[in-house]
């Protein structure tokens, strides 16, 4: 080499190095997982405020987050159990089975949105063919489609016929074939009207579309259809997400969880609300804390699709296909809120509030409390910010939000941004 040649490449040799050490860069970036666009810190400033604002306050409650398929955090606090039902007080974990009520219909939506892909079925198609030949189809019953069902706009209204949501009496086996003989009002047909038939009619009729043959047989039908929805939501959704439970519509046996009031009145015994096999699709499935996130945050994640694909994950997130939304300035969040309880009309009812909610970066909120307060016995506390335990969650993420902010979150409660505001 020439030292003119040399003197040539010296000068271009910083400019190589630096192509070089760009082309390498680039490399490494495919290489290497996209970065998180939220930093681990931050998420655990969200899980301290939750568990900051509920520790101490003399009622049971847990709660997990994920973030995508991931748990990123907890809390527990309170007693499952006290000294009154149980030989000494016993206190919440994350695996303390809770009733979570209306939280259930989720997952009945999923099943159905699940199966009907498998079998061709739309959910504009009628309801009537999937019902019990047996059965009496009263007024326009055969104008009911399943999405009517999934957005309570079936145009049923109970057997009293004032809208007013029923339980027992109206979702076991004779009470819905009751329903379906009464028939809807035509006027009635998408109208809002929230009833836990609704979906409890899917517990008849998804073993029907998975080709279960009514016998005409009220009793051996009824045990037939729920043993085989029950089986169906435990394999195709439940197992999926890693959860193994025999026992999902029983009080987690021997150890109960119960219900109280709040603030509690010493000397009282819990409520337990027993198992729900009979009235199982609305309501009735057990679950803790660690169970309900892994289910719910495997459903919706954006990185699985072995239940359901994007446009099967948006008719539920979206289109309020057994569940809500809500849009606030942070952002869309979707749930579905659970309510169980006893002595309402007391004034010092007992029982359980649950929600989960998929909220914006991607994070999963599962919560549950065994108490309900004095009054209107919704979620224990409340403050200037929220109301129940749907706008305690967006209150909560919105105060984790404003950190860049000086922490300080906008004198809104954030009940207001629910369009649904009643406890389901």
């Amino acid at each position: 080499m020439t030292m003119k040649t040399f003197t040539f490449l010296r000068g271009y040799v910083p400019s190589i190095l630096l192509f070089i050490v760009m082309v390498s860069m680039i490399v490494g970036c495919k290489k290497d997982k996209e970065p998180d666009p939220v930093p681990e810190d931050t998420v655990k400033r969200f899980i301290t405020i939750l568990n900051d604002s509920l520790k101490d306050r003399g009622f049971g409650y847990s709660f997990v987050v994920y973030r995508k398929n991931e748990m990123v955090g907890s809390g527990v606090g309170g007693l499952q159990a006290r000294k009154i039902e149980v030989s000494e007080d016993k206190p919440v974990t994350v695996d303390s089975k809770m009733q979570i009520a209306s939280m259930t219909k989720t997952l009945t939506a999923v099943s159905f949105l699940k199966l009907a892909q498998e079998k061709g079925i739309k959910t504009t198609d009628k309801i009537s063919n999937y019902l019990p030949p047996a059965w009496t189809r009263g007024q326009n019953i055969e104008l009911i489609t399943f999405r009517d069902l999934l957005t309570h706009q079936s145009g049923i209204i109970g057997l009293g016929e004032n809208c007013q949501n029923g339980a027992y009496a109206e979702n076991h086996w004779n009470g819905l074939k009751s329903l379906i003989e009464k028939g809807v009002r035509k006027n009635n047909i998408h109208q809002g009207c929230y009833q836990n038939a609704n979906f409890g009619l899917f517990r008849v009729l998804i073993p029907a579309i998975l080709g279960y043959q009514f016998s005409g047989d009220d009793e051996k039908d009824n045990l037939e259809t729920r043993t085989r929805y029950e089986q169906y939501v435990r394999e195709n959704l439940l197992e999926k997400a890693g959860v193994v439970s025999k026992e999902v519509l029983n009080n987690g046996l021997p150890f109960p969880t119960f219900g109280y009031d709040h603030p509690y009145t010493i000397g009282q015994y819990g409520f337990d609300p027993g198992g729900f096999s009979e009235t199982t699709g609305a309501y009735g499935f057990y679950l803790s804390a660690t169970e309900a996130a892994k289910i719910y945050s495997f459903l919706f994640s954006t990185e699985d699709a072995s239940v359901l694909n994007q446009a099967m994950k948006d008719s539920v997130l979206t289109a309020g296909l057994g569940s809500y939304s809500t849009l606030t300035p942070n952002g869309t969040f979707s749930y579905h809120d659970g309510w169980w309880y006893s002595d309402l009309s007391n004034g010092r009812p007992k029982g359980f509030r649950g929600i989960w909610m998929k909220c914006p970066d991607d994070l999963t909120v599962v919560m549950f409390t065994n108490a309900l307060r004095h009054g209107d016995g919704v979620f224990p506390i409340k403050s200037d910010f929220y109301f129940d335990i749907t706008s305690y969650v967006l209150w909560a993420f919105s105060k984790y939000k404003e950190k860049d902010r000086n922490g300080r979150v906008a004198k809104v409660n954030f009940h207001s941004y629910l369009k649904h505001p009643e406890p389901h």
